[in-house]
């Protein structure tokens, strides 16, 4: 004959408690695993405006001229990345953004990716790109922003060019009209200019 102890299963005060352990060690973990998510999003956003601003620098040393396109049948006030141009709400209460949105604001991904707006392809000025295989969004899904109708201001001193993510609030939190040196808020941004 068996044993019967020998067949005895976990009773249901033993399955409570190792529930409730994994609970409470769950609940203790868990505000540490999301800062290191937030963490690492804050991260690859940093990296990610780095590599942008040295597609836009390699391509000015190809093309003898920022990707800008102001000229006389397009005067963009600003380049995104991704799939929606940013909109008022987006840029909030920072001032020197021009957030009218729509044909105001172009694509990057048609500058650096492909040659999209007709850029000399001879000659010692040409387009020698793709000076990236892909522009992405930021990793919290909004658009890198670039003030690009800066690289032409005649204001002194010239306010800064930036690569930017609104970071995790999605607003856009740095003043460019002030000139300023470093990001507002908790937006991320590489300085091109």
């Amino acid at each position: 004959m068996r044993n019967r102890q020998a067949e005895r299963g976990f009773t249901l005060i033993e399955v409570v408690v190792v529930v409730a352990v994994i609970a409470i060690l769950a609940a203790i973990l868990t505000p540490f695993i999301t800062k290191y998510i937030d963490d690492s999003k804050v991260a690859k956003a940093r990296n990610e405006t780095q590599v942008i601003g040295a597609a836009v620098v390699n391509a000015m040393k190809d093309l003898g001229r920022w990707p800008d396109r102001r000229t006389a049948t397009a005067d963009y006030l600003g380049l995104y990345t991704g799939s929606t141009a940013p909109n008022a709400a987006f840029f909030g209460t920072a001032t020197g953004w021009a957030a009218a949105g729509g044909n105001r604001w172009n694509l990057l991904d048609t500058h650096l990716v492909t040659n999209s707006h007709g850029y000399p392809a001879t000659g010692e000025t040409r387009w020698n790109g793709p000076y990236a295989t892909t522009l992405p969004q930021d990793p919290w899904g909004r658009a890198y922003v670039m003030n690009s109708q800066e690289f032409t201001s005649t204001a002194v001193p010239s306010p800064p060019v930036w690569v930017l993510s609104a970071g995790k609030n999605g607003v856009v939190e740095t003043n460019i009209a002030a000139a300023v040196t470093t990001p507002g808020g908790d937006d991320i941004a590489f300085r091109i200019q």
